[in-house]
Parts: structure tokens; C-alpha cells; sequence
């Protein structure tokens, strides 16, 4: 299916920033998420901010990058990589940003304001849903990496 060095360059790109987004999301949910809890009241507001800028170019953009990709895999991938893969992989980004923009995001809004232990609790508690989509798209990225380079 790869008609071109681009789509192949796409597919390798693809492959790179799905783990690379996947490594800052887990290193955001697991590290941190809870380190919110243990930051001072005083401090809380300037520590959410700085969080809340930094996440923007280190996690959402590539977030939004492979998204983008994952549409051109449709059209431009290894012979060996089933499009079932690529709607598998979709479908778990969709997802997951359908829960970012209505239910993480708002929260994180919320904190804005200031420290909220329950708050804090219920970002993470509902955050297992990403969790388990962005680890069974990067398996899912894994499957496709593993089939696409058989062929190569």
C-alpha cells in the first residue's frame, strides 16, 4: 500500500511518535497527576500552569500529529499492515480525545482555580479510560510496526 517515500516516511513517523506519545502520556498520568496532591496550596496555581502550558507542545501536539497520520495509513502503508489495524488504532485516538475534551479537560479547568484534593482524585480516577486506550493503541501500533517492516 505504500505508494510513495513519503507515505513510507509517514508510516515510520507514525510508528516513532505513537511510542513517543504514549511514553509522555503515561509519564504525565503515573507521575505527574499524582505529584499534584503533595504540591503546596500556595504553590498549587503556578504548578497547574506550568503543567497546563508545557503539556500543549510536549503531549497534545504529537497527540494531534499521529491522529493525522493515523488517517493517511487508509491510504499510504506496508502491504502487510490490515486496514483493521489502522480503524483499531483511530478509533482508540478518537476516543480518547472525545474523553480528553469532555471529561479531563474540563477538570483541569477547575484546578485552575486552585488545589482540590478531590478534584485531583477524580482527574486520575478517570483517567483509567486513556489509559487503557493509548496502551492498546500503542500495542496496536506495535502489531503494525512488526508487519510493516516483513515486508520491507
Amino acid at each position: 500500500m505504500l505508494a510513495s517515500k513519503a507515505g513510507k516516511l509517514n508510516f515510520h513517523i507514525f510508528c516513532a511518535l505513537s511510542f513517543f506519545s504514549f511514553g509522555t502520556a503515561m509519564m504525565d498520568y503515573f507521575l505527574v497527576y499524582p505529584s499534584r496532591a503533595i504540591v503546596g496550596n500556595e504553590e498549587f496555581v503556578a504548578y497547574h500552569a506550568l503543567l497546563e502550558t508545557a503539556i500543549l507542545p510536549v503531549s497534545v501536539v504529537p497527540f494531534f500529529i499521529i491522529t493525522v497520520q493515523n488517517v493517511f495509513l487508509f491510504w499510504f502503508r506496508p502491504a502487510n499492515v490490515e486496514k483493521g489495524l489502522v480503524v483499531v488504532s483511530l478509533c482508540c485516538l478518537l476516543f480518547d480525545w472525545a474523553s480528553s475534551i469532555f471529561v479531563q479537560i474540563p477538570m483541569n479547568l477547575q484546578l485552575n482555580e486552585g488545589k482540590d484534593i478531590t478534584l485531583i482524585q477524580e482527574v486520575m480516577d478517570t483517567n483509567w479510560d486513556r489509559v487503557f486506550l493509548e496502551s492498546t493503541q500503542a500495542f496496536f501500533v506495535l502489531i503494525m510496526m512488526v508487519k510493516g517492516g516483513s515486508n520491507e
